[in-house]
């Protein structure tokens, strides 16, 4: 993978890190909104139906910013690119799809298939 490319991908990373970063504030921004309201019983369960998929969204959010950052490390390192379970290149196609992608596609599918495999029962 060329200069180029890497700083192609980078700029997609740090894009993708400030989006997130970004959106994190705007909800904290509705979420204080909401909380300063007064509020009558059914907009108490409604608010903590909301409370509950901002902490979901938070937590799918940080996982993003966490391997985001883990990528740009990587750069650093001269990892990036390298796929951590087969250690052979990622396609550059799949780094632009998905700048953040530990796996190349192979090894991802494969992860995924033993993740929704049912366990075998005793």
């Amino acid at each position: 993978m060329g200069e180029k490319d890497l700083q192609h991908l980078k700029g997609l990373l740090l894009r993708q890190r400030r989006e997130i970063l970004d959106r994190l504030h705007g909800l904290e921004s509705d979420w204080q909104a909401l909380s300063e309201r007064d509020i009558e019983r059914e907009e108490e369960a409604q608010k903590a139906d909301l409370a509950s998929l901002f902490d979901q969204l938070d937590e799918r959010e940080r996982q993003e910013i966490e391997d985001i950052d883990l990528a740009l490390m990587k750069m650093m390192d001269v990892t990036y690119g390298i796929c951590e379970k087969c250690q052979k290149p990622i396609a550059l196609e799949r780094l632009e799809a998905l700048p953040a992608t530990r796996f190349c596609r192979k090894c991802s599918s494969e992860l995924e298939a033993k993740q929704k495999k049912p366990a075998i029962l005793p």
